[in-house]
């Protein structure tokens, strides 16, 4: 397979977030979870950015991962996120995701709403399949970090296929409102 050129790119990434681009060509995406990626001086990677939250958080991640073919790798580092975005990152790649409710909920977060719900099966199950999670979660030092990117920095994709990436906005959460006001009221009444 040969490198998606810069040019072919203009459209990446696809949804917005609090993220730095660097190569669009490295093969390599950078999570820091809760921790400043500005301040750990990182290089050679295609996005680097933080990611707090165990559902929209994951799937701006996945959707941005996925859309840039030549992506192969995923760093996860840096404090884990009081919603621990890293462990159910880690553990959507162990376990998956149970379907049963009609929600996409990851089996075995430790999150309280861990749902991707807004992105299909077919894109989780792409993530899966074609991207190697590294876990360095709780890593801050930047030798660590970087060491770990360039040695993933020519590694190829197992399959790139071009599909739709839905569209994740700031209203999406609204359909799990329901769902949260149970798991507070829940906890309360204990």
């Amino acid at each position: 397979m040969t490198r998606t050129e810069s040019s072919e790119m203009n459209s990446w990434p696809l949804t917005d977030g609090d993220y730095v681009i660097g190569d669009p060509g490295s093969s390599v995406a950078v999570v820091t979870l809760s921790s400043d990626h500005q301040t750990l001086g990182l290089q050679n990677y295609a996005i680097c950015g933080t990611c707090f939250t165990e559902n929209f958080g994951i799937q701006k991640v996945i959707v941005n991962v996925l859309s840039n073919p030549n992506i192969s790798c995923l760093i996860l580092c840096g404090k884990e996120s009081k919603h621990f975005a890293g462990q159910s990152i880690l553990t959507l790649v162990e376990n998956g995701v149970s379907t049963m409710g009609g929600y996409k909920k990851i089996i075995g977060s430790m999150g309280v709403i861990p749902y991707l719900d807004e992105i299909s099966m077919t894109a989780i199950n792409r993530f899966l399949r074609e991207i190697e999670v590294i876990d360095l979660i709780d890593t801050t030092d930047h030798g660590t970090i970087q060491n770990k990117i360039d040695s993933c920095s020519h590694k190829e994709r197992k399959e790139a296929a071009n599909h739709i990436m839905p569209v994740i906005d700031e209203n999406s959460w609204k359909k799990y409102e329901n769902i949260v006001q149970q798991n507070t009221m829940s906890k309360i009444k204990k």
